[in-house]
């Protein structure tokens, strides 16, 4: 009888020693809210197999005040990328890819701008950013626009590489997208329908999608902040293999627990073989250790397929984050001790990765949340989230030296496409018309040929278009200067064809 007591006793104390560390965790998660000012977050903890901590914070929507709980569908953005390496996985554990097969292989429309690169880059290349081009490069073919996977793909093959094959790491979101089509060449189907039929299906995460229209008729789903503002849900559709996928905190620890248990579905069936978990989870190409990283535990780095590999505090970290206007998300697993962290926000902050390594040392090593941190970390991550803020480009009230008039007309960069200016109410515009909805601006004189504009674009900051005038000051084409971390209006050369 004593000995039962004893057992009672310990259970109940336990238990509410959790429960109170509990309490001090959703007090620094809430706190990190507040000096973030975060929208909205959800967050889950997955240890030994079992969801131990999940909570949601903030609102779903802002302005119609709806709040969020923890089975919001949120859009994963490039958490969506490690779908597409796991579809490439299945499809080699059925025979139908080699992981060195040379993508023209199978799919002869594939294009590249060096035909070396063309005709060598591998299944894996495709996977593990290291193309030849900076991060980044060609994601304008895609933001917003009206094309088709197969045309971004096509635009993209006329930019030039900036460094060798193989060379350098470089995040390619259009070499996703070309593992995307590749499955669809391969398996038949949709990437959509292949990740919903081959993933979402066997591990019953029936809250997930991979279009919109089914994302879209959910009352329970996140919305987008952007500087405070809600916007409306972008539609990627046509961007299969980078983005696409929409889940929640309970479907993604289904997710999560597949990868720690290498691969294996709850009833002992592989999803994928342990091989190719353990061929996935390689470093493919390596990365530059910063001092940030080394101070935030990490102490190597590289790109493994769909995934990044690291280290945190000498455990093995396997991590991807994903951003979109209005979505920061990040998920991290430490595989050795069965730990993953899942962290969704509808805002645009830097809390998601203080939140993932704050929640990676509370809970390790047992399924309490015993353990304490090593720092503050939303503390040492506000000063990473502090953005300067530039003095608006200044204009001025004297007329061109030129006939603005002149402007008027049709431009095309190789790549990108069209644009367009036109003079509406005694007033000069420019609109990029691939994605014309977004990239459209009053062209307002800052000095000699040069014009300020702000696009409709809530997400990217104001910037300059230069025309380039020939002798008879008339145009020959325009570039634009507009700084941003995630599109690069650099590579764009715009002529005059009308």
């Amino acid at each position: 009888m004593k000995k039962n007591l004893l057992l009672l006793l310990t259970i109940v104390l336990g238990s509410s020693l959790f429960a109170q560390d509990l309490k001090e965790v959703n007090a620094y998660l809430s706190k990190g809210m507040d000096q973030f000012k975060q929208d909205g977050m959800t967050v889950g903890v997955l240890k030994d197999g079992k969801l131990v901590y999940t909570d949601a914070f903030g609102y779903a929507n802002r302005n119609s005040r709806q709040t969020l709980n923890t089975y919001t569908t949120f859009e994963l953005a490039s958490l969506s990328k490690a779908f597409t390496a796991a579809s490439i996985g299945i499809l080699v554990d059925n025979g139908l890819l080699e992981w060195t097969d040379k993508v023209k292989t199978h799919m002869p429309s594939f294009v590249m701008y060096d035909k070396y690169v063309e005709n060598n880059m591998t299944v894996e290349d495709l996977l593990c950013h290291r193309n030849g081009y900076n991060t980044f490069d060609g994601d304008l073919l895609w933001y917003g626009t009206n094309y088709t996977a197969k045309e971004m793909v096509q635009r993209f093959s006329k930019l030039a590489p900036k460094h060798g094959f193989r060379d350098e790491y470089g995040y390619s979101n259009l070499n996703f997208i070309n593992a995307g089509l590749l499955i669809e060449k391969v398996s038949g189907r949709t990437w959509a329908e292949f990740v919903a039929d081959s993933i979402l299906k066997p591990l019953e995460m029936n809250s997930s999608f991979t279009e919109l229209a089914p994302f879209l008729e959910l009352e329970n789903k996140a919305f987008p902040h952007v500087k405070g503002e809600v916007i409306n849900h972008q539609d990627f559709d046509n961007t299969p293999g980078a983005v696409g996928v929409k889940s929640n905190i309970h479907d993604l620890a289904k997710w999560a627990n597949m990868w720690i248990n290498q691969g294996m579905l709850p009833d002992s069936s592989q999803l994928l073989k342990s091989a190719t978990v353990d061929k996935i989870f390689q470093i493919h190409t390596p990365r530059a250790t910063s001092k940030q990283s080394i101070e935030n535990g990490s102490l190597f780095r590289g790109a493994a397929l769909g995934w990044f590999v690291g280290t945190f505090h000498g455990d093995r970290q396997l991590t991807h984050s994903g951003g979109l206007p209005g979505f920061i998300l990040n998920l991290s697993i430490l595989p050795e001790q069965k730990l993953a962290v899942i962290v969704l926000t509808n805002s645009e902050t830097v809390l998601p990765f203080a939140a993932t390594n704050y929640l990676s040392e509370v809970f390790k090593g047992d399924t309490t949340a015993s353990h304490e941190a090593s720092r503050d970390w939303v503390a040492d991550y506000l000063k990473y989230n502090e953005k300067e803020e530039k003095a608006p480009i200044k204009t001025s009230d004297r007329r061109p030296d030129f006939n603005p008039l002149v402007l008027i007309g049709d431009y095309e960069d190789v790549m990108y496409g069209k644009a367009s200016v036109w003079v509406e109410g005694g007033k000069a515009f420019i609109s990029l018309l691939p994605s014309k909805a977004l990239f459209t601006s009053e062209l307002k004189l800052v000095e000699g040929s040069t014009f300020r504009i702000k696009f409709a674009d809530p997400f990217l900051p104001e910037g300059t278009v230069s025309f380039v005038l020939d002798k008879n000051n008339y145009p020959k084409g325009f570039t634009i200067d507009l700084p941003n971390p995630d599109f690069h209006f650099y590579n764009l050369n715009f002529k005059k064809i009308r």
